[in-house]
């Protein structure tokens, strides 16, 4: 077999990434989620795929003007999609340079863009496939190559592909894997707020990607909840999202995200095996709007009960990140006297039966 018939054998070999390595662990700032998703869910062992057909100096330039030829787009997509989630933290040089490549290259933006038009044009008409899903996704992992590089990133907002995937993310359909490209396109989002930069903060926030964080976490699964919790946060972490979120005249917004994070809380509570990582989500964000006098204020007359009462004592007790975060949080709004809440008996019930359902998991799994 020549090279040329082992590459493409190797390109259609190239192995499944997980969804949140394909989103949520693209954004800096999410360590401390993959640390709760380990604890949850232990990831199977396996040996690291390594993508040698992209090993070669041309390599990349080569398979990004293969996109061009319809025929071979996709498995172009997938090889180069594959690359770029295998090789973001061990080579960050070639990451950036693809991402640059991406957006100069004669006709790719076109030819992305043509991709994302032809998923438009199926969801109206019909209902995604699995595989259309995964294409697309491969699209989106390259639109995130290129909001990470921060010589491309103001360029691609001003290409307003970021706004188109605003129909994408808000697009509702029966297909399971769906809300899991769902998340993947909000990380595009997320990967251009996390950068903090002034420019990308106020264009976030005029193209209601506020708004649209919020109905995602109403709506949407756990890796899209984290996600959107993300950019929340990348935004109020910046002094001007902070004051827009929190200014009088746009009360409407605060009082949202008020009764969305209010609204989590509330399905955490009742939920058998509640998210830790969406609780520190839910925790940080009332603390950074605490750091805004209206948003304190707000915070401070309506901070849930579920977050205050001590109902998450199980998770807390096993996260110390989390119960730093909230004791601080509970000293800010003057609430730590109501950690020990008037129906402590209830709360420690339910904490007991909770340990008692692990154990009894576990020493099931053990007999096993």
């Amino acid at each position: 077999m020549g090279e040329k018939e082992e590459e493409i054998q190797e390109i259609h070999d190239l192995p499944e990434f997980s969804w949140e390595e394909r989103s949520l662990h693209l954004l800096e700032t999410s360590k401390l989620d993959k640390d709760f998703a380990k604890i949850k869910r232990p990831r199977k062992g396996g040996k690291k795929h390594r993508v040698r057909c992209m090993s070669r100096p041309m390599a990349i330039p080569e398979v990004i003007v293969e996109l061009q030829d319809p025929f071979g787009r996709e498995s172009a997509l997938r090889c180069l999609s594959a690359f770029l989630l295998e090789k973001r933290l061990e080579d960050l040089e070639n990451y950036y340079r693809t991402g640059h490549l991406l957006l100069h290259s004669c006709c790719t933006m076109a030819i992305l863009l043509q991709e994302l038009v032809s998923f438009f044009r199926m969801i109206v008409t019909q209902i995604p496939t699995i595989r259309a899903s995964k294409r697309l996704a491969n699209v989106l992992t390259l639109y995130q190559c290129i909001a990470a590089n921060k010589e491309t990133r103001l360029e691609f907002i001003n290409t307003c592909v970021p706004n188109l995937l605003q129909s994408l993310i808000l697009f509702e359909t029966p297909l399971e894997v769906f809300e899991n490209v769902r998340a993947v396109a909000l990380s595009v989002i997320g990967i251009l707020c996390q950068a903090g930069d002034p420019i990308i903060i106020q264009w976030a926030v005029s193209s209601d990607m506020l708004e649209i964080c919020c109905t995602c976490i109403a709506m949407g699964n756990e890796l899209t909840k984290a996600v959107g919790m993300h950019i929340l946060e990348a935004i109020m972490q910046d002094e001007s999202g902070l004051w827009y979120v929190c200014s009088p005249e746009s009360d409407h917004l605060l009082q949202k995200i008020m009764t969305t994070l209010e609204h989590l809380g509330k399905v955490l509570a009742v939920d058998e095996d509640p998210s830790p990582r969406l609780l520190f989500h839910i925790i940080r964000c009332h603390f950074l709007l605490c750091y805004d006098m209206r948003g304190h204020r707000i915070v401070t007359q309506k901070l849930p009960k579920q977050i205050s009462n001590g109902y998450f004592l199980d998770i807390v007790e096993d996260f110390p990140l989390i119960k730093d975060l909230l004791e601080e949080l509970l000293l800010v709004v003057d609430r730590v006297y109501d950690y020990l809440p008037e129906n402590l008996d209830d709360v420690l019930y339910h904490h007991s039966n909770v340990q008692g359902e692990k154990e009894t998991r576990s020493h099931h799994t053990n007999a096993v």
